[in-house]
């Protein structure tokens, strides 16, 4: 790839979903086409239950993270931009169809359980339009891998926020770490 091809990629990046690492690190930032489809898991939600990820994320747009809740690095930072985001989202309302969802998927599928999602949660604002939820061991590989979600380091996993459509299906990559304005926007440019 030219120099000027990926500085025009990175400045693509930075214009759809704000500045970021990933814009270096994964170049997979924008529209995801075709839309794909997430591999089926089952997820434990923060409030105790068990749900398929697919009827979890079926019939709302939904911005997805990743991360866990012993994390002290960049998953405090990916709340608060969550949290800036649903308040962002409430002063929009709904426009049309349902308003979009939050979900926070935690990677650490064996030291997080719904109490640990629950507090994480609390500790972030979050309301009834922000799901946490972990997944079983065997889930969490193939959902990074889906998501292409994984990094090197401490932590595993991108601070991408991730869009779905109405059928659960990615349709958008946001760069690392964008900012809540950014990704609004481009849950507005999907929901279009």
């Amino acid at each position: 790839m030219t120099l000027r091809r990926r500085a025009f990629l990175g400045l693509a990046g930075a214009v759809l979903c704000g500045p970021g690492a990933g814009v270096r690190a994964h170049g997979l930032l924008g529209p995801v086409t075709p839309a794909q489809a997430l591999p089926a898991t089952a997820l434990t939600l923060h409030d105790g239950r068990r749900l398929p990820l697919a009827a979890v994320l079926q019939g709302r747009m939904t911005a997805l993270q990743l991360i866990f809740t012993g994390c002290s690095s960049i998953c405090p930072v990916q709340g608060a931009v969550f949290a800036e985001l649903q308040a962002l989202l409430r002063r929009e309302g709904t426009g049309r169809g349902p308003a979009p969802q939050l979900l926070s998927v935690s990677i650490d599928a064996l030291g997080d359980d719904a109490r640990a999602l629950a507090t994480w949660r609390a500790r972030h604002g979050a309301g009834a339009q922000w799901l946490a939820a972990v997944p079983d061991v065997a889930g969490v590989d193939p959902l990074l891998d889906s998501l292409r979600g994984r990094t090197g380091g401490a932590d595993r996993h991108s601070a991408q926020v991730f869009l779905l459509d109405t059928a659960g299906r990615l349709v958008f990559r946001c760069a690392e770490l964008a900012s809540a304005e950014a990704v609004a926007q481009a849950l507005r440019q999907s929901r279009a």
